[in-house]
């Protein structure tokens, strides 16, 4: 399929860029993915590269010479095949190819040249995926491990809007401790959690025409509508009939493979408040103690509503623990890791390519 690049003449994409976003095990892929099925926006697999790049720009001087956004450009996609190989091993890169930002790799030099800056650049790759894809919009999942500054995002793009989809801490927990990816203890968890949401919704307060909050459990309930409230801020025209996940790319790919399975069939409404009958008492107030206020303020019961200082004394040693596991754990560090990739790709310069191989393992 040939790609063909959108003119300095032609209108602003209709919405303007969008990112979902919220911690780990919220929903942001399943949102994602109603989003791209029920109001036609492309949606890629994780990209994850802007802002790693964005506080490395340095590296690759003035943005304002073709050459140098060149240079950036290579680097972004040398890091999206390493993502894609590191995310995705046991997928093949053909079935792989279509659905990630690789997909117009081969239009690189003509974004370059309509290119202005960082900002230029993000704007074109999204924007030429998603006419590769027959749609003028696109759609970005962004959850990541820590939560990180949504400024990052807004001063390369901002007229972006945000999604921010928040889902009961106490369940992400559960879910978030079995992924290879996740936090060490239900502590870190909880404290994790809170930041997602307190963060996100700080930037909402300062942005409240950019930000939108959706709850998971409210998705799950009402989706149709869901998807309705989310059109209308989009300014998009509401879809109409039931909603489902066929029209999605991203959820064909990530259906099977053990952490997105939900994703192959019809949205579950009885997917929540699993930590009722899975998580035991001690997690439950440990989870409590550090996150909740913030799952009252999100709109959660929770079991203890106070703490005793005598409780308080108890609970205190626990979550010392948990925060103190997350500095001997190899995820930590392998998260940390990923704010040097650029630097790294940058500084392999023509061996870039087997450094990716060699690194991700990747397939053909």
């Amino acid at each position: 399929m040939s790609l063909s690049l959108p003119s300095r003449s032609n209108p602003p994409l209709v919405p303007p860029p969008v990112f979902v976003v919220g911690c780990d095990r919220s929903g942001t892929t399943l949102l994602t993915s109603l989003i791209e099925s029920g109001l036609g926006l492309a949606a890629p697999l994780e990209t994850h590269f802007i802002p790693y790049f964005a506080e490395s720009l340095f590296l690759w001087g003035d943005l304002r010479k073709p050459s140098n956004r060149e240079r950036l450009l290579t680097t972004i996609l040398a890091f999206l095949e390493l993502l894609v190989a590191r995310n995705y091993p046991e997928k093949s890169r053909a079935d792989l190819h279509p659905v990630t930002l690789l997909a117009v790799q081969d239009q690189a030099a003509a974004l370059v040249a309509e290119a202005d800056g960082f900002g230029g650049l993000i704007r074109g790759v999204f924007a030429s995926y998603a006419r590769y894809h027959g749609q003028q919009g696109w759609v970005d999942n962004s959850s990541f491990y820590e939560s990180l500054p949504l400024e990052i995002w807004q001063r390369h793009l901002p007229e972006m809007k945000v999604i921010h989809i928040v889902r009961d801490g106490r369940d992400v927990a559960l879910s978030w401790l079995k992924s290879w990816w996740g936090p060490a203890t239900v502590g870190e968890a909880a404290w994790l959690w809170r930041c997602h949401v307190e963060d996100k919704r700080a930037w909402g307060v300062a942005n409240p025409r950019a930000y939108l909050e959706i709850r998971y459990e409210t998705l799950l309930q009402q989706p149709e509508e869901t998807l309705r409230t989310i059109a209308g801020f989009l300014g998009l025209p509401s879809p109409e009939g039931s909603i489902d996940l066929k029209g999605s790319a991203t959820a064909r790919i990530l259906s099977t493979g053990g952490t997105h399975d939900l994703l192959s069939g019809p949205v579950r409404a009885d997917n929540q408040e699993k930590w009722r009958r899975a998580m035991g008492d001690d997690d439950q107030r440990l989870f409590e103690f550090v996150a909740g206020a913030t799952l009252r303020r999100s709109g959660y019961a929770t079991v203890f509503p106070a703490f005793s200082l005598t409780q308080r004394i108890r609970v205190w040693p626990r979550w010392i623990g948990s925060m103190g596991k997350r500095f001997v754990t190899p995820v930590y560090y392998a998260k940390k890791a990923k704010w040097l990739i650029p630097l790294v790709l940058h500084l392999s310069g023509p061996l870039r390519g087997r450094v990716v191989r060699w690194i991700g393992g990747k397939k053909e």
